[in-house]
């Protein structure tokens, strides 16, 4: 018995010793002064830094995004003042501009020679639709209602009849003829009568005779060669007076050079 109680007492001590151990190494150190006591986001329990540690980084937070600031605007920048360019300095081999040239004063025509430098418009001082004849010039216009030239056309014709002045159409016939000439002509646009024979005068196509060949050639146009009083034209430009003119409308003759 007494070699027992020895072993026993042992034992004893030795198990007490061994749980007072192991109490003592899972109680922590109490922190010292100035550490910081963070928690981690895996683990509850503290964790202990030293002052000279920095604080590991915060858990992942969604944090509140600020509102966005607006951009400062810069400050209005004054504009540049234009660099005046030089002017150029005219040198010796510029041009001048050219001048408009004067019309032409017309010239009337003869016997033998055609009218020059004739006019776009009739030098006549009327307005509005009518048919001007110019017997200087040997040339007949046609004008609508606003003042526009429809027609230009040579015309042969004689200086002393029909005489200056305004008259009105009062007959239109699209085939017409002269007996005592024995010839006929096309598209005659009457105005006004011979002063001795009393036989109409008007604008119509060059007469040809009973055989079919002309009175004169079409390349007579322009002169003042007709021995009637009436105005000839080529057959084309005799349609387009028959055409335009009606019973009433203005002629306008102008005089003789």
């Amino acid at each position: 018995m007494r070699r027992v109680f020895p072993v026993a007492a042992v034992i004893v001590a030795v198990t007490v010793a061994l749980t007072a151990f192991l109490l003592r190494s899972e109680t922590p150190p109490a922190a010292a002064a100035g550490d910081v006591a963070l928690r981690s986001s895996t683990d509850s329990q503290p964790v202990l830094l030293s002052p000279s540690e920095d604080p590991p980084p915060a858990a992942a937070t969604p944090a509140a995004t600020p509102a966005a600031t607006p951009a400062a605007t810069p400050a209005a920048t004054p504009a540049a003042k234009p660099v005046a360019s030089p002017e150029p300095t005219p040198t010796s081999s510029a041009s001048p501009l050219p001048r408009p040239k004067k019309p032409k004063k017309p010239k009337a025509a003869t016997r033998t020679s055609k009218a020059r430098n004739i006019p776009e418009r009739p030098l006549d001082k009327h307005t509005g639709k009518r048919i001007v004849y110019d017997k200087a010039l040997m040339t007949v216009w046609l004008m609508d209602k606003r003042n526009q030239v429809v027609g230009r056309y040579p015309v042969v014709g004689r200086w002393d009849r029909p005489a200056k002045g305004t008259y009105r159409v009062f007959s239109k016939s699209d085939r017409s003829g002269n007996p005592n000439s024995k010839v006929t002509f096309n598209h005659m646009v009457r105005f006004t009568y011979g002063p001795d024979t009393k036989s109409p005068i008007g604008f119509h196509s060059i007469p040809r005779y009973y055989d079919g060949s002309r009175m004169h050639p079409v390349s007579s146009l322009g002169l003042p060669i007709a021995t009637g009083g009436c105005i000839r034209m080529a057959d084309k430009d005799a349609k387009a007076v028959y055409d335009f003119m009606n019973v009433g409308d203005l002629v306008v003759v102008l005089p003789s050079p």
